[in-house]
């Protein structure tokens, strides 16, 4: 596709990209205003048509806002995290080209978005020269599970930040991480990337609380397809930073900004015995597939978690870190096809979801902190273990 041109943008400091979702029209007006409360010297690289074309009109903008096209106008599920990547792509070549310092990145529901959120996402990178703002954002402890369950802790243990959202798609970016970025293009989604490349060039990272988000709809149909989604370019850059997170000891937390929110109550509560049926078919028809992933110890502890009454159903959290860094030595071996293997996940993950519900069933948020805290620990306590298979991956660890 073309990229834009330089004198599309014009030059500016400071550039908001904005990529909205389908049907955002409405609600894509009142969102530009807000946000240009907060910066009015910015540029704007609006991706138009959103990501699901429905021909829609374009917004109003004035001297200060320009429309970047995007023809691509993704139908299908299957393409939609490939055409946010491309979106988040033209972003940061139109920031480089307008010769940016600084550059944020919306891409939540607008309705949610303030002057705030653009505030504290340009205002630590541009005043305090970080490289990455991440987001924090306001979740009830039901919310937000694949980050709490695995990309946080993952990401915390292996490059030794305490990023609460290393894949949050609001962010602030210096110009020297776009460039790390742009030069440095791989297969995997630019958001996938943003935390490792930032660590791992010695860059600042920072992250500022945001508020509440509302967060995209998915029903369990899709549930294979987003683990897919999330953890396959996750797995990748493993590879290519593989050198850094073996050194890598412990975890450290980073500069914050704004202050924490609490997020409502969930209107629902969770089905725990739903999720452990859930997990207890996937013991029963997937023990071959399993078995090339996983070693013989964790095949017998899902075995016995299979049996236990639904009341007493716990999954230790060093077996569910270990598998999880299984799972990323079975991505980097091949040995079965890389999507059939994520979706083989899910069983496992939702019985994740119902030992945690029944955990912390009744809790105060200060204890479901302490809680993802202590599943935080394991990982970086179990991180030896990755470290090993990942050198010797023909040992199988009993």
């Amino acid at each position: 596709m073309a990229e834009p041109e330089a004198e599309q943008i014009g030059t500016a400091e400071l550039v908001v990209g904005l990529v909205p979702a389908a049907n955002e029209a409405p609600v894509m007006a009142g969102a530009i205003a807000r946000i240009m409360e907060s910066a009015p010297g910015a540029q704007a690289v609006l991706i138009y048509p959103p990501y699901s074309g429905d021909g829609m009109a374009p917004p109003a903008t004035n001297a200060h806002w320009r429309l970047v096209a995007d023809p691509r106008l993704v139908q299908d599920r299957a393409a939609l995290a490939q055409s946010l990547g491309d979106s988040f792509r033209i972003i940061f070549d139109a920031s480089l080209k307008a010769g940016a310092r600084t550059c944020a990145v919306i891409a939540s529901d607008l309705s949610t978005v303030t002057a705030r959120w653009v505030e504290l996402l340009l205002q630590p990178a541009a005043e305090r020269k970080f490289d990455l703002v991440a987001p924090c954002y306001a979740l009830h402890p039901f919310e937000g599970l694949i980050n709490r369950a695995i990309v946080y802790p993952l990401v915390r243990a292996l490059y030794g930040k305490r990023i609460r959202n290393p894949l949050g798609p609001d962010f602030g970016i210096s110009n020297a991480l776009l460039e790390r970025m742009v030069a440095g293009r791989t297969r995997t989604h630019p958001l996938a990337s943003l935390a490792a490349e930032a660590v791992t060039g010695k860059m600042q990272v920072c992250q500022s609380h945001l508020g509440p988000r509302v967060l995209p709809g998915a029903d369990s149909a899709d549930l294979s397809s987003i683990l897919a989604q999330v953890l396959g370019p996750l797995f990748l850059d493993l590879d290519r930073h593989a050198q850094h997170w073996q050194r890598a000891r412990g975890s450290e937390p980073i500069a914050e900004f704004g202050k924490p929110m609490d997020a409502a109550s969930p209107d629902s509560a969770v089905e725990v015995k739903r999720l452990i049926e859930s997990f207890g078919l996937g013991a029963r028809n997937l023990p071959e597939v399993w078995g090339m992933i996983l070693p013989p110890s964790t095949l017998v502890e899902l075995r016995r978690l299979a049996r236990q009454d639904t009341g007493a159903f716990r999954m230790p959290d060093e077996t569910w870190a270990r598998i999880i860094y299984d799972f990323a030595l079975a991505h980097r071996l091949n040995t079965i096809s890389r999507d059939q293997m994520l979706r083989s996940l899910t069983p496992i993950y939702l019985g994740w979801v119902a030992s945690y519900a029944l955990e912390i069933e009744n809790a105060s948020l200060e204890a479901v902190e302490q809680r993802l805290e202590r599943l935080c620990l394991a990982y970086e306590n179990t991180k030896s273990y990755l470290v090993a298979r990942w050198r010797w991956p023909d040992r199988f660890n009993p």
